[in-house]
């Protein structure tokens, strides 16, 4: 699957900010309760000037002995940058079978990208039928904001039959 990029998305138009994080000298047990009590499966980790340092994941609390998340967390952390395109972040999800991006500003954490967030995105886009133009909607528009046709939009994937 391709993603439409028609104006082409950036990390910024679909990336989470309001982030949850930990700091390294927090306890293996903090990390697993952020996990649990947000439904997410990794963090995070950053210094005092929110310069990150590295990621906790649910694979690392459950195969990793520590105590504190700098004995677990994983150093070497795949990121970008708020300008990348969605497909950039599509092929380095898929390739590195990975489930986020870190998405960083001069080495400080600014926001996350996930495959959830990917999903978002392609589930809120319609595309006009008469004219092309993407709409990015929760609801199906009743017009096209660029031609005016009404109720000419399709999402751009196939319905499943029995929809």
């Amino acid at each position: 699957m391709s993603i439409d990029n028609s104006p082409k998305l950036k990390v910024r138009d679909v990336m989470t900010t309001q982030v949850i994080t930990v700091k390294e000298n927090q306890t293996t047990q903090q990390a697993a309760r952020l996990l649990s009590q947000y439904r997410i499966s990794g963090l995070p980790v950053v210094n005092d000037d929110n310069v990150l340092v590295g990621v906790v994941t649910e694979y690392d609390v459950i195969s990793k002995e520590g105590q504190r998340v700098r004995d677990i967390m994983t150093r070497a952390v795949i990121s970008v940058g708020e300008d990348t395109d969605l497909e950039e972040v599509r092929r380095i999800l898929v390739h590195e079978r990975i489930k986020r991006l870190i998405v960083l500003d001069q080495g400080k954490l600014i926001g996350i990208v996930s495959r959830a967030d990917l999903v978002k995105e392609v589930a809120e886009r319609w595309v006009c039928n008469v004219c092309g133009e993407v709409t990015h909607s929760e609801e199906q528009p009743d017009s096209c904001p660029r031609c005016g046709a009404r109720e000419v939009f399709a999402s751009t994937e196939p319905v499943p039959p029995g929809s």
